[in-house]
């Protein structure tokens, strides 16, 4: 307890320091939940995208059925016919998807020859690849309809966009008595592991750094406190800091989304505060694997950002894993965090909790646990390792000694 005391005194010396960096720490986990792109958990609602549509052709049965479909879906902004006024307007996208009929389109069409549509879409724009497809479809059904014979230009151009304007209904419908996740639990959930990797390693770090003085550490050498006992005592100093860091955030997230909270069911509840928890013994074991190394307070507010959003990227807390390629994901998979991330998404998209939902997600955590077990395995032997050096260093006789 002795070492354990040493190491409370030490933080309530820094206490203004430790709450600067919860109280920043906490504001960006605050800012990321509510600036965070919702986008991807989609609720089915209708959107209504940017286009333009330049006719190069003049007026014709097929233009017109294609404008319509596309006011329809999405929002006109008026261009100017140019190479440079399409590339500014795409490069600050003012638009998601530019269509251009060229000249002779309505001749090819009616000829029945193939008819290239020039169509481009801002890469990253799902919404402009929506319009794309509906362009697509339009075009589709206009072929099909042309293939009988029997309609004219006019006919088969309104059959098309009658096509079209059939509309599906969706309904979203509630497990049992519970409600959806709410979007901002899931951005807590999902921001959660960078913010606990944070706060871990540089409230640990900025305590374990006072130990790994010169002065300091040789005055322990000739102490009797025992090395067992003296990494016990870290040990629990670094439990008390993580554990406590994840009750003040879990509290902080609980009133940001108390509304939310109120109409979710309690076995999801119990499945992210599961979860939760370990990914707080992978941050507390690589908080502790990191102050093996740190040994100056301006190397750990280096090593506290690379290792937190090295692990918290290639682990999809910023970008989605979906957008990520496939040597990217086979990297990441070595990573505890991605696991946290994948059982986050198998947790707010649960619509039931039979043994074959609820499987995966206890392997999730078993995976991030038995990763928790190895990270501190190799933090005891880099803590034994080191004791051993110094303490063979005090074996060392001098050349006056000789």
């Amino acid at each position: 307890m002795r070492v354990f005391s040493a190491c409370m005194k030490i933080m309530k010396r820094r206490k203004l320091t430790m709450m600067v960096y919860f109280i920043v720490f906490a504001v960006l986990l605050l800012s990321m939940m509510f600036t965070g792109d919702s986008s991807m958990y989609g609720d089915f609602t209708a959107k209504k995208p940017k286009y333009t549509l330049i006719n190069r052709d003049g007026s014709s049965a097929a233009a017109d059925g294609l404008a319509l479909v596309l006011e329809e879906m999405g929002t006109f902004v008026e261009l100017e016919d140019s190479k440079e006024a399409m590339m500014d307007a795409g490069f600050y996208g003012a638009v998601d998807c530019i269509f251009v009929i060229p000249k002779g389109y309505g001749e090819c069409l009616r000829e029945g020859k193939d008819a290239a549509l020039e169509m481009w879409q801002w890469p990253s724009s799902t919404t402009g690849y929506y319009l794309r497809s509906a362009a697509e479809q339009y075009l589709s059904l206009m072929r099909m309809y042309q293939t009988t014979g029997k309609m004219s230009e006019e006919e088969t151009a309104e059959a098309a966009v009658a096509s079209m304007e059939r509309k599906t209904e969706v309904t979203v419908r509630k497990y049992m008595d519970g409600a959806a996740v709410g979007e901002n639990i899931r951005l807590f959930q999902r921001f959660l592991p960078y913010i606990l990797l944070l706060e871990c390693i540089s409230g640990v770090g900025i305590v374990f750094t006072v130990f790994r003085k010169t002065e300091i550490r040789m005055r322990n050498l000739c102490s009797p406190v025992k090395p067992t006992v003296f990494a016990m005592g870290k040990l629990l100093y670094a439990l008390v800091v993580g554990i406590g860091v994840w009750i003040l955030l879990h509290l902080m997230g609980g009133a940001a989304t108390i509304n939310d909270i109120q109409e979710l069911d309690f076995r999801v509840l119990l499945l992210y505060l599961g979860n939760s928890l370990a990914v707080l013994a992978v941050a507390i074991s690589v908080a502790l694997l990191c102050s093996a190394f740190i040994s100056n307070e301006n190397v750990l507010h280096f090593a506290t950002n690379i290792v937190a959003l090295a692990m918290s990227f290639l682990s999809g807390v910023f970008v989605p894993l979906e957008m990520m390629g496939e040597g990217i994901l086979k990297v990441s998979k070595l990573i505890p965090i991605y696991w946290y991330e994948q059982n986050e998404g198998r947790i707010s998209s649960m619509t039931g909790f039979q043994w074959e939902n609820l499987k995966p997600v206890y392997e999730g955590i078993l995976i991030q646990a038995g990763f928790a077990a190895a990270l501190f395995c190799i933090y005891l032997v880099v803590n034994k390792y080191q004791q051993q050096a110094e303490e063979s260093f005090g074996t060392v006789k001098t050349e006056i000694e000789q």
